[in-house]
């Protein structure tokens, strides 16, 4: 998992993205994203994408693991997940969220 301060975890902090974020989208997730100073990432898994804790956290961990391996500045980025990401594993994640920060670059 990333660091607290790497992490969005307020209220107000989703919301904000929400309201004022721009939105790309991907098979697996989608990225609601604003630039901002700090990087800051969170990650919306529903109990539609499965009942079981265990599967979303495992989700969530993954999706953090490739953060950290692929770091992007200057973003805060909200991850709204898709069931399709369920059976892939963190290689394909990686590249899908690689696709997504080269857009962000640009």
């Amino acid at each position: 998992m990333l660091k607290k301060e790497f992490r969005l975890r307020k209220k107000r902090e989703f919301l904000e993205l929400k309201e004022k974020g721009r939105k790309i989208s991907s098979p697996l997730f989608g990225l609601v994203y604003l630039e901002s100073e700090e990087s800051k990432f969170g990650w919306i898994v529903s109990k539609k994408i499965s009942k079981k804790a265990v599967d979303r956290n495992k989700i969530r961990r993954r999706l953090a693991e490739a953060v950290k391996n692929n770091w992007i500045d200057g973003y805060k980025i909200l991850f709204l997940v898709r069931s399709e990401i369920l059976d892939k594993k963190l290689i394909e994640i990686e590249s899908e969220w690689k696709k997504l920060r080269d857009i962000l670059k640009k």
